[in-house]
């Protein structure tokens, strides 16, 4: 089964799957999607591709098995970030035990395992009814799971009993992640000549002093106390712009910052935290004009444990449960109904140049995932 695994993997990293949001080499998940497809369906299981908008697209496939009312959906991301500073980034290369390539960690590793799963059970009878789920955009801003959540999952037979979530965690099962909002502050002055400052307002001094509270906020969220699998939250700064000219007084200023949610934070803090922000910049001397907001957010994720979560735990080889410091489309999946979780094969180097993942954790992975789903039939 490895020899098929790693043949599913390097088919799929041939493929460009750059999300063009964020590399202009990327031209979206059609074609990858279109591939996965054509794999379900030799496969005798009913697949298809939903295009989103253009070329951005996924695909889903769904196996019944025994007990068509009890299913298990199984996810992965189609698109990967930008190659630049790669060589050869859509040839998977092996060194050992490493497997070489753009996705191959981050997450096509994950989405051969997915295959790899469907091709056993087209072949032997399967307990429970699997949902095979493959998503773009999942690296900007998860227009394909909001596309799944709201036009596939409705048309399962029943709500999914768990979501596996095939992100790289080294075989540990995440039971949470943090969340995380974006923020922006902008001030606007008066622009003037730099040889005569008393008759503009500029725009860049207030954001000194927004910095600094920014920086005092994260040093309190570092002082609260941690959550027991994802430590703290923070906040950094994470973009900053203005002025036109050396010697001109800036008239326009903009911070941009990044604010990781743990389970269980409320928006009301949030919003006290921006309020601060705000605060701080309109009481700096000056006419200036102060405007704060939030531009974006995702929720985090945390699951309870359940006998269904315990049974992969224990399959798995009773390994720690675990938190993970980043953001996944399974916050979604639960966010609708779904408990969700993270479970995918070890590696190295998510969005590096160096990206790998083990071919020994792929095919590890693809049996803990396989025993699992047989062992469904005494649920």
């Amino acid at each position: 089964m490895q020899d098929q695994l790693i043949q599913n993997l390097k088919r799929l990293v041939q493929i460009n799957s750059v999300n063009p949001d964020l590399s202009s080499a990327g031209q979206g998940e059609q074609e990858i999607a279109e591939f996965v497809c054509h794999h379900f369906q030799d496969l005798g299981i009913p697949s298809a591709v939903h295009t989103i908008k253009n070329d951005r697209c996924n695909t889903t496939a769904v196996l019944t098995g025994e007990n068509p009312d009890n299913v298990l959906l199984m996810n992965g991301h189609l698109d990967t970030v930008g190659t630049e500073g790669m060589d050869n980034p859509f040839t998977l290369r092996r060194d050992g035990d490493k497997l070489f390539g753009r996705g191959t960690y981050d997450m096509l590793g994950g989405c051969a395992v997915q295959m790899g799963i469907a091709t056993y059970f087209s072949r032997h009878p399967c307990p429970v009814t699997l949902a095979f789920t493959f998503v773009a955009d999942e690296e900007n801003l998860s227009m394909g799971m909001e596309h799944l959540v709201e036009h596939f999952i409705p048309t399962l037979p029943v709500k999914p009993m768990l979501g596996i979530f095939m992100e790289p965690t080294e075989e540990q099962i995440g039971i949470s992640h943090k969340g995380f909002a974006w923020f922006e502050i902008e001030i606007e002055g008066v622009a003037a000549h730099g040889s005569r400052p008393e008759e503009g307002v500029n725009a860049i001094f207030p954001l000194g002093y927004v910095l600094k509270e920014l920086e005092i906020i994260n040093q309190e969220l570092s002082e609260e106390k941690p959550d027991p699998y994802l430590g703290h939250s923070s906040l950094h700064p994470g973009l900053i712009s203005g002025g036109t000219s050396q010697s001109v007084i800036a008239s326009r200023a903009k911070l941009n910052w990044e604010r990781r949610i743990l389970p269980g934070e409320s928006q009301g803090k949030l919003d006290a935290e921006l309020q601060r922000v705000i605060s701080v910049a309109t009481n700096v001397p000056g006419n200036h004009q102060i405007t704060g907001r939030k531009i974006f957010s995702r929720p985090s994720n945390e699951v309870e444990k359940n006998e269904i979560i315990s049974k992969l735990k224990k399959i798995s080889g009773d390994k720690e449960y675990s938190g993970m410091s980043y953001w996944a489309d399974s916050a979604l999946s639960t966010q609708s109904g779904i408990p969700s979780i993270l479970f995918g094969p070890a590696g190295h180097g998510a969005h590096a140049i160096d990206e790998w993942v083990s071919a020994d954790s792929l095919i590890n992975t693809y049996e803990i995932i396989k025993n699992f789903i047989l062992a469904l039939n005494n649920k």
